[in-house]
């Protein structure tokens, strides 16, 4: 099994068919398996992975075998539920578990830990993808085998696709040192943390316990910076392959909130306290100041009333400006010394985009 594609899911009823259908091109391969993981869904998002799996599972007999398609769905789908007494379902290349409602973090670590490929990609399931970009990569020579590749991901909101701050340049990745890549990263706009613009190795995902840390929002942003800290190969495959789906209500990316700003200001506090390797230390405190920055910016919502303690804590980690590799950030830290993070926070939603 060279690819184990991890998917969690909680009520996400509207949007999962379109996931689902944009992964099913690739599970021909045999060297591709999907793990569905449903996170206590209320919806009826279990009904569209039975479906799914049932679907999927005649589809591929009709290809290889030309077998007589099962003539009762429904029938079939009743067979698959009562095989779920242990909480799974399986066909040759796709798993489906149920569990308790635990959180993104854990559903993902589900996923991880039910996976058999050399590597794994996160997607999440109000999202699609062009499978395509997979196909290529697992096209790619055995001989060539990182520990991440970078993929490009665009904003999707009804039809319209807009792109991210990240612009990934083939040169400043492929047959790169690890200095080099994370240098090159620190150009984009904003910090490629997020779980599902990549591949990665499996082995070690395992060997540096990379799992999601349950519990807190952003969980992306405290994976990708142990990721980067591990990881000592990269590489990189053209074509558009992600799509985020904008515009969600009750998308937890997309609001604010009091755990959101708490999560954050969690994670910044604990990367604070990390030593990295000297020769990375100051690419990855450039990932940290952009996201401090963002924290400063949020806690100026005006749904949100910042307590003292988490604006004391947010000004004692300011020295992390000073720390990057980026000269404007480091200009950012007199400005929070002498007005503190309010007038700062304030002062970032005028200039925004242009830091």
């Amino acid at each position: 099994m060279d690819l184990s594609i991890v998917v969690p899911i909680y009520n996400v009823e509207s949007y999962l068919e379109a996931c689902l259908s944009s992964i099913e091109p690739i599970l021909s391969n045999e060297n591709v398996e999907l793990i569905l993981v449903n996170d206590g869904s209320k919806d009826g998002s279990e009904d569209i992975c039975y479906k799914y799996i049932d679907k999927t599972t005649n589809n591929k007999q009709q290809t290889t075998n030309n077998k007589q398609q099962t003539t009762n769905n429904k029938q079939q789908t009743t067979n698959n539920k009562q095989q779920t007494t242990n909480n799974k379902h399986r066909t040759p290349n796709i798993k489906y578990i149920y569990q308790d409602n635990q959180g993104l973090s854990e559903a993902r670590n589900t996923g991880i830990k039910n996976s058999n490929g050399k590597y794994i990609a996160f997607i999440d399931s109000d999202d699609f993808i062009n499978c395509q970009v997979l196909l290529d990569f697992l096209g790619k020579d055995d001989s060539d085998m990182p520990d991440v590749v970078f993929l490009n991901a665009v904003k999707y909101d009804k039809g319209s696709v807009s792109y991210f701050g990240e612009d990934y340049q083939p040169e400043k990745i492929l047959n790169q040192s690890k200095v080099e890549v994370l240098k090159g990263l620190c150009r984009f706009r904003k910090f490629p943390g997020s779980a599902c613009n990549k591949i990665i190795k499996r082995e070690l995902i395992i060997r540096e316990k990379l799992f999601f840390e349950r519990g807190i929002y952003s969980e992306d942003i405290e994976w990708s910076m142990r990721l980067f800290n591990a990881a000592t190969t990269f590489s990189y495959l053209d074509g558009c392959y992600y799509y985020y789906r904008q515009g969600r209500k009750d998308s937890i990316t997309g609001t604010v909130s009091e755990k959101s700003i708490k999560s954050l200001l969690y994670i910044l506090e604990k990367n604070a306290e990390m030593e990295f390797n000297r020769d990375i230390s100051s690419y990855l405190y450039s990932f940290l100041s952009y996201e401090y920055l963002v924290l400063l910016f949020i806690m100026t919502s005006k749904n949100i009333e910042c307590d003292a303690d988490i604006k004391r804590r947010a000004y004692h980690l300011r020295f992390m400006l000073l720390r990057s590799n980026k000269l404007i950030y480091k200009l950012i830290f007199p400005i929070i010394t002498l007005f503190g993070v309010d007038i700062t926070g304030r002062i970032l939603k005028v200039i925004r985009g242009n830091i």
